[in-house]
């Protein structure tokens, strides 16, 4: 569902705060996470993270009624997502792995150690995808946020991914030949 919101947002944002002001845009935005967060809940702490974001800067946003606040809603959730991928790299549980038990994946002992490493990678992505965010968000040009904010940085995942794979292919072919 995060990846639906995250499709819609900034659409929703520019084309609603051309027929509502901020406030209206704010609440609508606050319902609709409640809405979310009432349904997700029951599935735990985890699903429950992204409607709570939304919840309190829709909450900042309407209080203090500010644009800014709604435009950095992205951002926040890069933070959060960057902040995981680091804490899962330096505590050694690998989120890669966390997915590859959960699709009940057997993976030997050396392709855990390469995912394991390759998380410290993706949290470097991460890095790369605020430092955009962070563009976007104090650019003039609003169509950069739309775009950027809804669909662009899923390019710069699929561009990290696309580097893994061929890495990996790279990676291992040495490791049999060595």
């Amino acid at each position: 569902m995060h990846i639906l919101f995250s499709l819609l947002y900034a659409p929703f944002v520019f084309v609603s705060l051309k027929y509502f002001d901020l406030k209206m845009v704010s609440g609508i935005i606050f319902t609709i996470s409640i809405i979310w967060l009432l349904i997700v809940f029951k599935k735990g702490l985890k699903e429950s993270i992204f409607p709570f974001f939304y919840i309190v800067v829709s909450l900042c946003a309407f209080l203090l009624d500010n644009f800014i606040l709604l435009k950095s809603l992205p951002l926040l959730i890069s933070i959060l997502v960057s902040i995981y991928f680091f804490y899962s790299y330096f505590t050694k549980n690998s989120f890669i792995l966390l997915i590859l038990e959960k699709f009940k994946k057997t993976v030997d002992e050396k392709e855990k150690l390469y995912i394991q490493n390759s998380t410290l990678f993706w949290a470097i992505a991460s890095l790369v995808n605020i430092s955009f965010h962070l563009y976007v968000l104090y650019n003039d040009n609003i169509n950069y946020w739309i775009i950027y904010t809804s669909i662009g940085w899923y390019f710069v995942f699929l561009g990290a991914f696309i580097i893994q794979m061929t890495h990996r292919k790279f990676y291992f072919k040495g490791v049999k030949n060595g």
